[in-house]
Parts: C-alpha cells; sequence; structure tokens
C-alpha cells in the first residue's frame, strides 16, 4: 500500500473507534505511531482458535468472519465490519485466542503488535480500564454458562411518566425491527410486571410465574422463565421489586447471563422502578430516554439525570439517545416542548422523533412496514444493527442534477437509505430528499426554476471583496422550499459538510438551520461570497472532501452508496474535443451578425470568453476535487456510481433532464451490486 493511502487510512482509525474517540492528541500520536496496516486476501486467516495472542486488530475496510470449530465442523459465531475491533481479550487475559478469525474478502486491517499494546496500555491507564471493563463483562459467569454470542450489546429504555406506554411500544417494536433488520437472536426483559403492554401486543400474560430475584443467579432458572414469541423474540418477566427496592446487582448478574446467548438484551424499566434506575442504566451500553413533548416531563428527567450525578458523567452521556415522542397524542395538558429546546436542556442531540399513534390496540411494526412510526422503528434498528445503509452525494455544481436521477432509482426499487451526506450540490438535493421532498418533486422543483437563475443573475453579482456572487437568489430558492426547517424537522439523518476558509477545517452540520447548511456547503469559493454561521467564514464543502464517504461512516454507517459525477480527466478531454468540433469560427457577413445581433450575443459571446474567470475557478477546483473524491469512492464505498459527464460543463443546468437521465442509467447499471448490497446480511 502506498504511504498517502496509508497515512489516510490511519487517520481514520481515531474516528471510528470509540475507545480512541476521548484521546488527546499525543495518547493518539502514541496509537498512530504503533499501528500497522495489513491486507489480507478473502479467506485468508488472522488467527486461528488455540493460537497464542499476538496483536490488537481493527478493520479498516471488508469483512471478516469469528467462528469456533466443534467436533470437526465449523460454526460462525459473529461477522465483524468496518470500525470493529477484536483480539484484546487474549492481549488481556494472556490466553489462547478462544475462536479463529479470517477475511471474507479483501480487507485491510489496522493492527498493534503485541509488544506495542502492552506499552500503550501502560502509557494510558484509562484505555486499560475501558478495556477491563469490557472483558469482565464479556468473561462473567462463562464458567457457568458457556457462551454462544461472540459480542452483545446491552440496551436499556426508560421514559417519564407520561410516555409509560409510550416506552413500552418503543422498546417491543425496537426489538421487532432489530429481529427483522438483522436476524440476530434478541430477548426483551421487560421489568413492567402484570398487565404490561408488552404482553398485551405479544398476545401472552405477563403475570405468570415470573422469574424471581433470587433465581437471577442461577442461569437454568432464567433460562426456564424465558417466553418464546412468534415475532421470533424472546421475553422474560422478571418479578417486580416494590418502589425504591430495586438491586443493581441482581440486575447484573441476569444480564450477564443472558448476552452470552443474545446479540440483543432490551430492557424496559418502567419510571416506578426506583432511585437505583440509573445505576442500573449505568450498566447498559446504550440507554433510550423517551420524553413526551411537555415542559415540565423533559425539565424533571433533566433534573433527575443531575441528581444521580450522571448528567456529567461524560462516559454515560455517551451512551443515552434521547427519542421525542411527537405531539398529536394526549399525555397532559402542559406546555409544549421543541425538539430543538430539548437538545439544549440536555446538551445532546434528539436521536429520534416518534410520530403518534393512534389510540386503542398497541401499534407493532409488523404490522404496515410503511407506518411513519415503522420508517424511524426501522433506521434505528439498523443503525443499532450495524447494518445502516449511508448515501454520499458529492459536489459537481450542475453535474450534481444526476443525483436527481440516482435518487429517482433508488425510489423505484425501494432501495433502503438510512442517512445522506452530501458536498455543495450534493448537500442541497440531499437536504431536499431529507426534508421529505421525493425524488420526483425535486425534478420538478428543478425544471420549474431551470429558466430562472435561482443560483445568480447578473443583479446578485458583488464587488470581488470576497466573492464574486452575493448568493441571495439561491437563499432565496432554498428558502421558498425549506422557510425555517432545522435538522429536527428532517425525516432521515443527514449531514452537509462545508469548510471553514480561515481556519481550513471541515465544518459537518448535522443540528441548526437546514438553508445555513446548505448556503455553506455550496458556497464556491472565488464565486459564491462565503456563507457566515456563528462568526465563522464558511465555503463549499468539497474543497476539503467532495465526496464524503468518512462522515457517513463516522455516523454510524456501515454499507457506503457513493455518488461521484465529477468528470474524471478522459472525460474533460472528451467534452474539450466535442466542443471544439462544434465551435465555427464567426463569420459576421455569413451568420448576418448585424441583422441578428441577439443570436450573435446569445451563441458567440460565451465562446469568446471561454475560458472565463468563472470556469477557470470551478474547472481548477474541480480537478482537484475528483482526485480526492476518487479517493473516498475506491477506499470507503461499497458501491461507487459515477455517471459519463462527457460533453457536460459545470454550468450546464438548462440542460437538467438530460443530466438526470445519465444518474438514473449509471444507477441502474449499479443497481444489482446496490441491492445485493442492502439484502447482505452482516
Amino acid at each position: 500500500m502506498d504511504k498517502p493511502t496509508l497515512l489516510f487510512d490511519k487517520a481514520l482509525i481515531f474516528r471510528h473507534i470509540p475507545l480512541f474517540s476521548d484521546l488527546n492528541i499525543f495518547e493518539r500520536r502514541m496509537i498512530f505511531d504503533a499501528l500497522e496496516i495489513v491486507d489480507y486476501k478473502s479467506g485468508e486467516t488472522i488467527y486461528a482458535q488455540g493460537d497464542a495472542p499476538d496483536a490488537f486488530y481493527c478493520v479498516i475496510s471488508g469483512r471478516v468472519e469469528v467462528f469456533v470449530s466443534r467436533d470437526g465442523r465449523e460454526e460462525v459465531l459473529e461477522h465483524i465490519h468496518r470500525g470493529k475491533y477484536f483480539g484484546f481479550i487474549s492481549l488481556l487475559t494472556g490466553e489462547p485466542h478462544s475462536v479463529s478469525v479470517r477475511a471474507v474478502n479483501d480487507t485491510v486491517m489496522a493492527r498493534i503488535p503485541q509488544d506495542r499494546f502492552k506499552v500503550i496500555l501502560h502509557k494510558i491507564p484509562r484505555l486499560a480500564i475501558d478495556l477491563s471493563r469490557m472483558l469482565s463483562r464479556r468473561l462473567k459467569r462463562r464458567d457457568i454458562h458457556p457462551k454462544t454470542i461472540f459480542e452483545s450489546t446491552i440496551v436499556s429504555f426508560f421514559g417519564d411518566p407520561l410516555a409509560r406506554e409510550d416506552t413500552a411500544l418503543y422498546a417491543l417494536n425496537l426489538a421487532l425491527g432489530l429481529k427483522k433488520e438483522t436476524g440476530k437472536k434478541i430477548i426483551l426483559i421487560d421489568f413492567s410486571g402484570p398487565g404490561s403492554v408488552i404482553g398485551r401486543a405479544l398476545g401472552f400474560d405477563a403475570s405468570r410465574a415470573p422469574l424471581s430475584k433470587d433465581q437471577f443467579y442461577h442461569a437454568q432458572k432464567i433460562f426456564d422463565h424465558v417466553i418464546s414469541t412468534s415475532t421470533g423474540v424472546d421475553v422474560l418477566v422478571p418479578e417486580v421489586q416494590p418502589s425504591g427496592r430495586a438491586e443493581v446487582a441482581p440486575f447484573i448478574a441476569l444480564v450477564t447471563t443472558l448476552v452470552n446467548d443474545y446479540h440483543f438484551c432490551l430492557v424496559h424499566l418502567p419510571y416506578d422502578f426506583g432511585p437505583q434506575v440509573f445505576k442500573v442504566l449505568a450498566q447498559s451500553d446504550a440507554v433510550h430516554l423517551v420524553l413526551a413533548p411537555e415542559y415540565d416531563a423533559v425539565r424533571k428527567m433533566a433534573r433527575l439525570l443531575d441528581m444521580a450525578g450522571l448528567s456529567r458523567d461524560r462516559a454515560f452521556k455517551k451512551k443515552i439517545r434521547l427519542l421525542m415522542v411527537e405531539e398529536g397524542r394526549t399525555h397532559g395538558r402542559g406546555e409544549k416542548f421543541s425538539a430543538c429546546s430539548e437538545e439544549s436542556l440536555f446538551h445532546l442531540p434528539v436521536y429520534a422523533t416518534l410520530p403518534p399513534q393512534e389510540s386503542g390496540r398497541p401499534f407493532l411494526v409488523t404490522q404496515d412496514p410503511l407506518n411513519p412510526y415503522a420508517k424511524v422503528i426501522r433506521r434505528i434498528s439498523r443503525q443499532m444493527g450495524e447494518v445502516l445503509v449511508g448515501l454520499a452525494l458529492g459536489c459537481g455544481s450542475a453535474m450534481g442534477l444526476a443525483h436527481i436521477g440516482v435518487l429517482q432509482v433508488l425510489e423505484e426499487e425501494g432501495v433502503p437509505i438510512d442517512i445522506v451526506c452530501g458536498s455543495s450540490i450534493g448537500a442541497m438535493f440531499g437536504a431536499f430528499w431529507a426534508a421529505g421532498y421525493s425524488a420526483g418533486e425535486i425534478q420538478t422543483i428543478v425544471l420549474k426554476n431551470n429558466r430562472q437563475s435561482y443560483l445568480f443573475g447578473w443583479d446578485d453579482l458583488a464587488f470581488p471583496l470576497r466573492g464574486l456572487i452575493r448568493g441571495r437568489h439561491v437563499k432565496n430558492f432554498l428558502t421558498k422550499y425549506f422557510g425555517r426547517k432545522t435538522f429536527c424537522d428532517l425525516k432521515m439523518p443527514f449531514r452537509a459538510v462545508a469548510c471553514d476558509c480561515r481556519t481550513m477545517q471541515q465544518v459537518v452540520f448535522e443540528s441548526g438551520s437546514l438553508v445555513d447548511a446548505v448556503l455553506s456547503s455550496i458556497a464556491i469559493p472565488g464565486v459564491f461570497s462565503p456563507h457566515v454561521v456563528g462568526g465563522r467564514y464558511l465555503i463549499d464543502g468539497g474543497i476539503l472532501n467532495p465526496l464524503p464517504t468518512d462522515v457517513l461512516l463516522e455516523a454510524g454507517a456501515k454499507k457506503v452508496i457513493s455518488v461521484n459525477v465529477l468528470p474524471s480527466g478522459d472525460e474533460i478531454e472528451r467534452t474539450y474535443d466535442l466542443l471544439s468540433q462544434r465551435r465555427v469560427k464567426p463569420d459576421f457577413l455569413r451568420q448576418g451578425v448585424w441583422r441578428y445581433p441577439w443570436y450573435f450575443f446569445r451563441h458567440r459571446f460565451h465562446e469568446w470568453l471561454d475560458p472565463n474567470i468563472f470556469s477557470i475557478i470551478v474547472s481548477t477546483i474541480q480537478s482537484m476535487e475528483y482526485l480526492l473524491a476518487q479517493v473516498s469512492s475506491l477506499g470507503q464505498s461499497d458501491v461507487a456510481l459515477h455517471p459519463d459527464m462527457t460533453g457536460v460543463s459545470w454550468s450546464d443546468f438548462a440542460h437538467a433532464e438530460e443530466l438526470m437521465a445519465r444518474g438514473r442509467q449509471e444507477a441502474r447499471r449499479c443497481l444489482p451490486r446496490i441491492q445485493s448490497l442492502v439484502s447482505r446480511p452482516e
């Protein structure tokens, strides 16, 4: 692997491994120096069961599978993909590997040799503490009950009194969604007791022979009480303790037994679980707080976290996912609270908003997959199950109109996209799609405004102090369709990439005004004046990141589809040849210029001023951006689309239909690979 790619891949490690995310610059440098980048071919063994520990491993690209050999047969326990790490248990215990690991396809791996890893743990004690906590949970009670799952996740659900039923139904539906999207083993532990909405929804009596607290320590008794349902999700109903008497130790004993057999242990904790509830929540890998959109309820939850000392606990706050129930269902008569207000109170982004449900029979996502509530559950399930599909839309000025054609094919074929990220023109069309506009509606908007200069006009020219164009036209255009929408109002997660022109640092928008985010991302330097947000002068995101696949990976996407509409060198050369053949030297007498002056200026003026200042700036930038985009598409995309841009100029907004058709053509060509990607189990 060449040196630039090596450095690029090493830099990605720190953004994709939560274990390293809180390290300071000196600690990161220590790990950076220790990392080795190693290639493994499809089917190649990384280490075998019984081998001595040798290194800490992390997947940069590709997939590996973990398996054990029993009675001469191989049993696959898990698939590990980009950003996941393994091999550290044997390093910490000094014992031989209990599993084998091999590459499923061509895989690039980051590796820290054993001797260097020990030095790192010695010099960074808090890293050793974090790994020891993970080790203790993975090994605990394995001697009592054999482990059949390589890695498991504990998720707890807790809500305010006004969202009591919403919390239970969310926990149940997420369990069903995880089962459907991942096919993995799921158990739902319901502490809400007799008469639980979960029991009613699944059609069983939650009061029958509940698991008593004393039985939490006995593996066999625990599994005797597990209820297998027709949905494929197992349910366990522990005995409900009187308010205020819930204990942490039995809970830990219970879940550390179940993690040996289930990929996901979902724990529903009612509001009256007792003051120990936050200590229980702290034992989880993720905590989902479900809140009604009312001021008093949200403030009370924030105070509870503060009283428990958890609002200042960075490790705990990283686990929290805030979910707000949309207004529409009666929770009370208090003052309503917005998602943005909730974010400011908890100093955390709202993870998702749950659409209101009809009163009556509890809604299950399996009943209506197209229901808005089911779509939210599906997206969260795919993110938690690490099968999230991300779409990266690159920059390219008018060539970005091809993005609309790609979106049309994805919609027509029902390809699930869970998160969108864009740079420049890709950010604009990505924002429209994330805001709920269909690809057909986006096409209509573009064609409707095509004869108008919605990006710029002669009256938008400025004294070239910071740019040639003020950007008022495009701002009016965006405001017309987005209004005051913020990222809280979007129908799917979205990221827009911009660049701070003073510090030349990447700025990723994931909150705030949608218009500000798009205006910042499309401000081509030298052409548009920088857009000012919070005192920062922001310009086109394509300068640093023309195809933001890495932003998708950082946001949790595990399967990435990218669309690079920038022309390659060969396409630019063919385009120049085509344009040269079309041009005819002006013949004033034959063309009758003096009789038809408008014809002359319309058809010849542009040729006389080619190259002009606009084309020089944009073409120069796009040549650089193409090289950066190729690194992203080849190194971090599972499926990379590149519509043919031969014969197209950066300013060809008038040829919108042709460019959309090219996007559709490329999407159809790559459709088999896209469908294989999204349907592939991890």
